[in-house]
This record gives structure tokens, sequence and C-alpha cells, in this order.
């Protein structure tokens, strides 16, 4: 019997160390969706069309996107949302959250996605 266990143990592990990896390598990171998004045609076309609706709303406020690393940030929420990723209320949480006063704004492109 405990010559069973070990045995069990053992597979055990080696289960674990070999999944590891295979874990690892499905999870993704911010600047895999960043590359994607740049090549999505369909997103793309969608945020064209967002840009110019945001620009003939004089309600519209500018979020404070100011550095590379918060457009990209947004890009990823926003590619993420727009393909379902992340739900519009968590895409939303995350905007609200990091550019607070911008509920308008927020509301605007949430109401804009698909």
């Amino acid at each position: 019997m405990n010559l069973r266990l070990q045995q069990l143990s053992s597979k055990l592990l080696i289960a674990l160390v070999l999944s590891v990896p295979l874990i690892q390598g499905c999870t993704a990171t911010q600047e895999d969706h960043s590359v994607t998004a740049d090549q999505d045609k369909q997103f793309l076309s969608w945020l064209d069309s967002l840009l110019n609706q945001t620009k003939n709303n004089p309600k519209y406020d500018r979020l404070p996107i100011n550095t590379k690393n918060q457009e990209k940030q947004f890009y990823t929420w926003l590619n993420d949302a727009y393909h379902k990723r992340i739900s519009k209320h968590d895409f939303m949480r995350n905007v609200n959250s990091t550019y607070p006063n911008h509920e308008y704004e927020t509301a605007f492109i949430v109401s804009r996605l698909p």
C-alpha cells in the first residue's frame, strides 16, 4: 500500500511539474493583446469610428492618457472588451478607477462596444 501511494505521489508531482510550462504558455501578456489589436482590422475600423464619434461630441472630454504605458493599458482593455475577453462592467471599472471623473466618457465608449 505504501509503495502504491509513493507511485501515485510521484505521478502527481510529475504531472504538476510538466503542466506549469503549459499553463505559463497559455497566459497572455498585455503586449500579446496589443500586437493582436494592431493587426485586427475589424477592431481598428470600429476604433476609427469611435474616435470620430468622440471628436464630434462636444460633451466628450479626452481621457488623460499621456504616457505610452497608459495608452497601451487602455488599448488592451478596450480590445479585450471589444472581443469580450473582459466584460463591459470590468472595462468600465478599470477605466473609472484609473481615470476618475470621466464616467461620461467611459459610458460613452461602453455604449458603443459590440
